[in-house]
């Protein structure tokens, strides 16, 4: 039987018991906040935090920890306390990055609560068992629908689009190489599964939040399906939309 949202609550730690944990272990260490920016992503305003946690004074490899939000929160509790919400997440983060209190999940119960309603957290679906639908948009590079080579092989990828949700979906290999003359086109509705990488990336000297990009296992049309295999949708490798895919 499914969880329902409190019981699936109680398997992660909240921010609160990561600090006490945390100077139980670093007693001389700080928990500070590195960073609040305002970004526009696709018109839609976000919050971003980063935050550091110094193990010691001297701690040259602190802890880092990243969480933005939607402006406004989309919950009662986050709408009006957006920056302290996020801020919270992120502190959480950077104690998790030292492997502080997470027995469960990198995420923190209050993370997790915080984004509870947000459009952007979660896909409608249950993306461990039918896939990540939404449509086909010509993104930058390398997921402009053009192909090109790798150490890995081809590459060929798309922006794999669900209402304000965007995500880089890339494929690589022989897969690369049949989706590349699939007749795959803007606009086209597609489920696709596969697995999430985070992609780290700077603007000018900033060390920004890394992104996540679906590496495509599988991709199902109404015309096609690739690869083509007599195994159900919904039995490959899903995408793992849980704590890393969405920050």
């Amino acid at each position: 039987m499914p969880q329902n949202y409190n019981d699936r609550l109680a398997d992660y730690v909240d921010v609160k018991e990561r600090i006490r944990l945390f100077y139980e272990a670093h007693p001389e260490g700080s928990i500070v906040t590195d960073r609040v920016e305002i970004w526009q992503d696709d018109g839609v305003p976000r919050v971003v935090v980063k935050a550091l946690a110094y193990r010691s004074p001297g701690d040259e490899h602190p802890g880092v920890g990243w969480s933005w939000m939607v402006l406004p929160g989309s919950t009662p509790y986050t709408k009006g306390s957006e920056i302290e919400n996020t801020e919270t997440s992120a502190w959480g983060r950077a104690i998790g990055s030292l492997g502080i209190g997470i027995d469960k999940s990198v995420a923190s119960r209050d993370e997790v609560d915080a984004k509870a309603g947000e459009a952007d957290r979660e896909p409608e679906r249950d993306a461990q068992t039918d896939g990540l639908i939404g449509h086909v948009e010509k993104g930058k590079s390398p997921v402009d629908m053009e192909s090109r080579q790798t150490p890995d092989g081809t590459a060929w990828g798309f922006k794999l689009v669900d209402g304000r949700r965007g995500f880089q979906a890339l494929a690589v290999g022989p897969l690369a190489d049949a989706l590349a003359v699939s007749g795959l086109k803007v606009g086209d509705q597609v489920t696709v599964w596969g697995h999430i990488e985070m992609i780290p990336w700077r603007k000018g000297d900033k060390d920004m939040p890394p992104y996540a990009r679906l590496i495509i296992a599988r991709v199902s049309t109404p015309d096609f399906v690739l690869p083509a295999s007599d195994v159900a949708p919904g039995q490959e490798t899903a995408f793992d939309l849980t704590d890393e895919a969405l920050k």
